[in-house]
């Protein structure tokens, strides 16, 4: 009633019921249950809508723990770019200021920080769980409102679709830290425009898993966030006044690595074009394996068992959700539809001749333009389009009264939506089929850290043989950025630079540059190193697989004991040689 101030626990139980206090007489209820849509508000602070999202992030945290499996024992995951190790120093290259794209900034930093406080392990294993609960409470929340099944089947398709898979293998937990988010940034968009200081706080907030992700989980949160604050609703000047500030907001947080990648001057290569462009993994050719949310560029990061006769049945849950997005939501998040449409776009940009020369001349022109390489990765939007178009099929499934049979049916039927995704992609369970094992680092490789950063004198460390990845026995021969460059404390000069198939990627360290010639060359490397003040070298890799001591790798004894004359062996080990470089 007019005049009385209602106490806040009456308040909201009130505004949960959609009844007015001053309307005694229960019309707002009325008015409320005749509504076509939920209210967006329902998405709001996560205190209000805990009933609503606990259960998903429960949901979520048990596909995480499904999808690592073996991985949540003690020890580091290290796939493909997911490398973490014991206590990370901080260094140079862990805030890009090394000359090279600073594709780690601040995600390393971020986790060698938490790794103070926790073992590294640990965090690595709660920063990947923190993914799956993400994407399945977002999801969640953007469809508040809608039947609980509705819901799971919208969360569950979220976090667990081929999109996802590919790219934990690939190691890009950064990249997928800002995917799980998306559900919340545009969650948080929908309920206001980010005008005024607390809606603006609150997209901070939503963006702040991107922010630690780094420049492509942010990258993939301005295609959302950009569209959706165009479309919010209002007048053309506060639109423009919501597109003002949602940018701000994501150059705010994208401050670590703009400003690395700003100030230096970086060598990358448009030769990758061709190379990183989204593939064929399905028998839909590359257009269908985008729909389906698949075709990363590299085929070893396919989960087992994808791409054969599943597969249809994947593309039809994939347009059926699609289709459920258009007809059901289309309206209820306008600018998500415009954001999945330009990440396919981009998606399909390296699919054909001009477009991979479009793309060649944009990276010439500036070199940041080089995140449109991998292009399957701004189907993220589409990923979120089409789950949400899972969960609104769902709702609309579970309001069906007719014909007669389907009442009884329609749980059975949205349980069965809920399961698709897990039953349809068996090969990201149990840590994808067995590939994400907790492995722990050899004591060897221990030791010579404590050796090499343990030395005062200056100089940095080389690593060899000469390649990005390596196939380490102690991690059941997975595919594996070196370690090193996040292990030392002293500059690490490696060659970053990367083979897919028959195309050479160059490496974009200008110190690697400079040495790639003569390591190339097969002549004697100890002059040259030691005028560009290498102090150590490091041989991981390379050694005979006929002799574990590796002592007969070489007639010199060790591998690239050849090429390195009067250098001086400080440790050796199965699979390790530490060579030192003396002074000149």
């Amino acid at each position: 009633m007019p005049g009385i101030e209602w106490p806040p626990v009456a308040a909201w139980l009130l505004a949960r019921s959609h009844v007015r206090p001053d309307d005694p007489a229960g019309h707002g209820h009325h008015r409320a249950v005749a509504r076509s849509q939920p209210d967006p508000d329902d998405c709001g602070p996560p205190l209000s809508c805990l009933r609503q999202i606990g259960p998903a992030a429960i949901v979520g945290l048990l596909l995480g723990m499904l999808a690592l499996g073996p991985g949540l024992k003690r020890g580091f995951l290290l796939s493909y770019d997911m490398v973490s190790v014991p206590r990370q120093p901080f260094t140079a290259t862990i805030f890009g200021l090394t000359g090279t794209l600073p594709r780690a900034v601040p995600s390393d930093a971020v986790a060698a920080a938490a790794a103070r406080a926790l073992p590294a392990d640990i965090v690595q294993k709660l920063l990947l769980l923190s993914i799956f609960v993400l994407a399945c409470s977002g999801m969640a929340a953007l469809l508040a409102g809608e039947h609980w099944l509705a819901r799971l089947a919208g969360a569950v398709f979220y976090a667990w679709n081929p999109f996802v898979a590919e790219r934990l293998i690939i190691g890009q937990w950064a990249l997928l830290l800002g995917y799980g988010a998306l559900p919340w940034v545009l969650c948080t968009l929908v309920r206001t425009a980010p005008t005024r200081w607390r809606p603006a706080g609150r997209l901070t907030l939503a963006l702040l898993p991107a922010a630690v992700g780094g420049f492509s989980a942010m990258c993939l949160s301005a295609l959302v966030v950009v569209p959706a604050a165009a479309c919010a609703a209002g007048q053309a000047a506060r639109r423009i006044l919501s597109v003002g500030a949602a940018l701000l907001v994501l150059a705010v947080l994208s401050l670590p690595w703009l400003v690395p990648a700003l100030t230096r001057t970086v060598h990358t290569s448009p030769a990758g074009v061709a190379a990183f462009a989204a593939r064929a993994d399905t028998p839909f050719g590359a257009f269908g394996s985008l729909l389906m949310l698949s075709g990363v560029w590299n085929a070893q990061t396919v989960p087992a068992g994808y791409g054969g006769p599943l597969s249809a049945v994947w593309l039809v849950l994939g347009l059926a959700a699609l289709g459920g997005y258009l007809a059901l939501g289309r309206r209820r998040w306008p600018g998500l539809g415009i954001a999945a449409a330009a990440g396919l776009a981009v998606a399909c940009i390296g699919l054909t001749g001009p477009g991979r020369d479009l793309l060649r001349a944009m990276i010439q022109f500036w070199p940041g333009f080089a995140v449109l390489r991998d292009g399957q990765q701004f189907v993220a939007p589409l990923a979120l389009a089409e789950a949400a178009g899972a969960g609104l099929g769902v709702a609309w499934l579970m309001r069906l009264r007719r014909p007669a049979g389907v009442k009884e049916m329609r749980y059975l039927l949205g349980a069965i939506a809920v399961m698709a995704p897990v039953v349809l992609l068996p090969g990201l369970a149990w840590g994808a089929a067995g590939r994400l094992r907790a492995v722990q680092y050899p004591a060897d490789w221990l030791v010579a850290r404590s050796v090499i950063d343990g030395d005062r004198a200056p100089g940095s460390a080389l690593l060899l043989p000469w390649a990005a990845y390596r196939r380490f026995g102690w991690n059941d021969s997975e595919a594996v950025l070196d370690p090193w460059p996040r292990l030392l404390s002293r500059p690490v000069i490696w060659n970053d630079g990367v083979q897919v198939g028959p195309v050479t990627i160059p490496s974009e360290d200008p110190r690697a540059l400079a040495l790639n010639g003569v390591i190339s060359s097969g002549a004697p490397l100890t002059r040259r190193l030691q005028a560009a003040g290498v102090r150590y070298v490091i041989v991981d890799a390379g050694f005979s697989p006929a002799s574990p001591s590796s002592r007969a790798a070489e007639p010199g004894g060790y591998p690239f004991r050849g090429r390195l004359p009067g250098c001086r062996v400080v440790l050796a080990g199965p699979g390790l040689v530490v060579y030192q470089v003396p002074h000149r």
